[in-house]
């Protein structure tokens, strides 16, 4: 097989690890989080944060086999997440679930200091979203954060009430057609408007889990809820365009080449404005599932063992075992 990936890539810093998660700089990088393919016994011996992970860069215009790649071993990181930035520089970001969000930082630079989201405060980092360029950051309990420069991340909070957290409450997405027109959704229904000046509750029609938002290009603010449920609509008005049976939330929605893309563990599908359909290209179904990004013309899935990217017009596989 031929992979973008050569073998020596692979045996480096791919085969012993399991992929978790992908994000796209641009057409050009990409970045993956791994972490440790432990036993079920060793992974039941050690906490969370003791498993090792890594943040592994793929460099998509490179020419020479063994530059492709890139990577860094990352340790004490809680069930980490990966996001990035492109303002002020291009960069990946890997944010752990602790009382600091504690964030490594790659790229523009041969090295950067680890970041801390809110220190102390336990922002149990959900998501990092890039949103007009910025990376924004969401957690439970309704934590909202965007990092305007290098280190320095604002915590956006006007308009939420000092309650106590509850699991009906968000946050485990964000996204925005402006910085003016945002939405953030998560916990049992949770949804919540800013308009530049605060946040506001909106009135949803359930409450069940909220996973995935995306405000698209078509004018719809589009949410994926419990059993693989596809919602559709904006400020107060709100349909359910689709009724799944799954027992799995979406791990990612993303807007590419005019549609909807949607993938869980088990499902990688296409909104077509009509219909839910499994991806296929020339007639053939594409069988990978996971997790998933698209930025720039790119559109980049994921699952443990293999990356694959499309353009529009052809896939390739980036990554997969040898």
């Amino acid at each position: 097989m031929d992979y973008f990936i050569n073998k020596k890539g692979w045996l480096k810093w791919f085969k012993g690890w399991l992929i978790i998660d992908c994000a796209i700089r641009d057409k050009n990088i990409v970045y993956l989080c791994l972490r440790k393919d432990l036993s079920p016994e060793a992974a039941s011996s050690v906490f969370e944060h003791d498993i090792p992970s890594e943040l592994v860069s793929i460099f998509l215009d490179e020419e020479r086999l063994d530059f492709r790649y890139g990577g860094v071993g990352v340790t004490g990181f809680n069930k980490p997440t990966l996001g990035v930035s492109r303002i002020p520089k291009g960069q990946g970001l890997l944010t752990a679930r602790n009382s600091d969000g504690q964030t490594y930082v790659v790229g523009s630079g041969s090295s950067w200091p680890n970041e801390y989201i809110d220190k102390d405060s336990w922002p149990i980092i959900q998501r990092i979203k890039c949103i007009n360029n910025y990376a924004y950051a969401v957690g439970l309990g309704r934590k909202v954060y965007k990092r305007s420069d290098i280190g320095v991340w604002v915590k956006h909070e006007k308009g939420f009430p000092k309650v106590d957290s509850s699991i009906e409450q968000g946050f485990k997405d964000i996204d925005a057609f402006s910085e003016t027109d945002m939405y953030a959704v998560g916990g049992h229904g949770d949804i919540w408007h800013f308009d530049g000046t605060q946040w506001r509750a909106i009135v949803f029609p359930t409450n069940v889990q909220l996973n995935t938002v995306v405000c698209a290009p078509d004018g719809q603010v589009y949410i994926g809820a419990e059993r693989g449920d596809l919602w559709s609509g904006r400020n107060t008005s709100w349909k359910r365009v689709y009724e799944g049976n799954s027992s799995l939330l979406w791990n990612d929605i993303v807007w590419f080449s005019n549609k909807l893309w949607l993938s869980s563990d088990y499902e990688f599908c296409v909104w077509d404005g009509k219909s839910l359909l499994p991806v296929e290209h020339d007639g053939q179904p594409i069988p990978i599932t996971g997790h998933l990004d698209a930025y720039d013309g790119l559109l980049i899935i994921a699952n443990q063992t293999e990356v694959w990217s499309f353009n529009g017009s052809a896939w390739q596989t980036i990554a997969a075992p040898y």
